[in-house]
């Protein structure tokens, strides 16, 4: 008897980390979109520094140490939903604002657009650009160069293979 077929997928390390993750990540949203929408108040009793905490804060918190721990990667939404100052959950017009700047000249450059958001509780800020395409990697600029330039006689440049 075989241990295992072949047909059968590898399975996921550590599968319940990663069920834990997910479901910190479910509960701390929920749980701060059930609280009223952080303002900006200058009362006396608010601390100036923090305006939000609790559980959403606590689980967040939560979320990324066990992804520390266990040197598991948080996928690219789960980790722009989270400040990493505060480790509030950022949801747009609860708990951060959203904006997009230029700050290009005269805001021509449509390449320049950069996605702002800013944490509501620590007034930190995260930036993303935006529409524009990332630049591949050298290898794959490097087979491109080659595949346009097939002349087997010629040397290539450093310089040449840099630029492209």
């Amino acid at each position: 008897m075989a241990k295992g077929s072949a047909n059968q997928a590898k399975s996921v390390p550590n599968k319940h980390l990663h069920a834990r993750i997910a479901y910190l990540h479910q509960a701390a949203t929920h749980l701060a979109l059930q609280r009223p929408p952080i303002t900006h108040t200058n009362s006396s009793h608010v601390d100036p520094h923090l305006q939000q905490r609790g559980l959403p804060l606590l689980l967040a918190a939560q979320l990324q140490a066990v992804s520390l721990k266990a040197q598991i990667r948080l996928s690219h939404d789960m980790k722009r939903a989270i400040c990493k100052v505060c480790s509030t959950p950022l949801l747009p017009d609860t708990t951060s604002e959203t904006s997009i700047e230029n700050k290009s000249r005269a805001e021509k450059k449509s390449c320049a657009d950069v996605l702002v958001i800013q944490c509501r509780n620590c007034h930190a800020e995260k930036r993303f650009p935006v529409g524009v395409q990332r630049q591949q990697k050298k290898a794959k600029r490097k087979a491109a160069f080659a595949a346009s330039n097939p002349q087997p006689g010629k040397q290539t440049n450093e310089t040449e293979m840099d630029n492209v």
